[in-house]
């Protein structure tokens, strides 16, 4: 044991000597494959972002993710700590069963952005449900893989749920049964494959038990058994971002669709306001491309989409949503003509906005991640329901460049 603490710090001393070296020398990186996210850039020194501290903090991010052969070093450092039996690498437990569980440090979230979100929720919610009726408005919060899939913790590990935060939703709610908190449902499955080994998000399986309790309590789509969809696995080479935070060796997932045995009906798919057209809700062949198994539904996150279907209802559906939703969606459309889909990490046109491009809306559901929802810094346009028409001010084309 001691030997290897002295490999570590010995380890620690040539990367730092190594990488301060190199760091000035080495162009920098603008996307890691592997976390599938963007890295920081070298900040430029002002004075506001000096006073402020947010240069500081940005240059220490750019620091991290621009370390010479990070992902290596990376891999060195796990290796040993997997060695000297560690069980919470990175900030993920290693759990049971090949289980990959990210930590929910909810002391760590912005507490007045949380309370504004839980704001501006509300207030949409209230306002769609005057508007269309309670019976055709609801909001589903998924949870955590590590709140859902509680025993395969370390048996060390307490969860944390915010349930503050989902409290505080109820209560600010006209009518408390719109909100679906799913953590009952999810924890029923756990002994199922819900939520991918090495991913945060869950699985088609997992949306499937979701959707079966959202049609049963709400009535806006029918309850259809497992037996009415064929499942068809697509990849079974799947390494998740979770993964990619302390590379153990775990299973690889596999990545299954639900199709409709009975669904003769054509649909259509419209997003970037018509730059991308597809008659499918799956993309394996972009998925498999790309790092990301995950992207085989709906291909990518955009900010708004729209489907079409033959469902012949006379039902539109607004769907407010995360990436939880992509593979969620495909159960849908049985029950709507139409969904028009908008993630509001991606743009931020005002909801009154959108609902002004579609006067044929009928029912609103929400569908976010507990912990995405408490993160989320761009929502504030969901509580502009006055409806209006689009503007140019609305489309920032710098924050357009960092979301690509």
């Amino acid at each position: 044991m001691k030997k290897l603490q002295i490999i570590m710090v010995a380890v620690f001393c040539i990367m730092l000597f190594s990488g301060s070296l190199a760091i000035t020398v080495l162009p920098d990186q603008k996307y890691s494959d592997l976390e599938n996210r963007q890295l920081q850039q070298k900040p430029k020194l002002t004075k506001k972002n000096f006073t402020k501290g947010t240069f500081q903090t940005e240059y220490e991010n750019y620091l991290n993710d621009q370390f010479p052969l990070r992902d290596r070093w990376v891999d060195a450092a796990v290796a040993l700590q997997t060695k000297l039996g560690k069980k919470d690498i990175n900030g993920v437990y290693i759990g049971k069963k090949g289980y990959l569980l990210e930590k929910n440090d909810t002391e760590q979230l912005d507490k007045q952005q949380v309370k504004e979100n839980v704001d501006t929720l509300t207030s949409f919610l209230n306002d769609m449900e005057k508007e269309y009726g309670k019976r055709h408005v609801s909001c589903m919060m998924v949870p955590s893989k590590t709140l859902a899939m509680s025993n395969y913790l370390p048996s060390y590990v307490s969860t944390q749920e915010p349930k503050d935060v989902l409290d505080s939703i109820q209560k600010g709610l006209n009518d408390s049964k719109i909100l679906l908190n799913l953590k009952d449902t999810m924890q029923k499955h756990q002994k199922e494959y819900i939520y991918y080994r090495t991913d945060h998000h869950w699985t088609t399986l997992g949306a499937f038990y979701a959707y079966q309790e959202w049609a049963k309590r709400t009535g806006q789509a029918k309850e259809y058994p497992i037996k009415h969809y064929q499942q068809e696995k697509v990849f079974d080479d799947f390494y998740g971002t979770t993964y990619n935070k302390v590379h153990v060796a775990v299973p690889k997932d596999e990545v299954v669709l639900f199709h409709n045995t009975k669904d003769t009906q054509k649909i259509h798919v419209n997003m970037d306001q018509g730059e991308v057209k597809a008659d499918t809700l799956y993309f394996p062949k972009a998925a498999k491309k790309g790092f990301n198994r995950y992207d085989v539904f709906l291909s990518k996150n955009t900010f708004q989409m729209e489907i079409t279907t033959k469902a012949k209802t006379g039902k539109t559906l607004l769907l407010i949503k995360d990436s939880f939703a992509n593979c969620f969606v495909p159960f849908l459309t049985e029950s709507y003509d139409r969904i028009i889909l908008i993630d509001y990490r991606y743009g931020k046109t005002p909801i009154g906005t959108i609902q002004s491009e579609y006067s044929d809306i009928t029912d609103v559901l929400v569908l976010f991640n507990t912990e995405k929802f408490m993160q989320n810094t761009k929502l504030s346009k969901l509580a502009r329901t006055k409806k209006e028409e689009k503007t140019l001010e609305e489309f920032d084309a710098d924050e357009f460049l960092e979301d690509m």
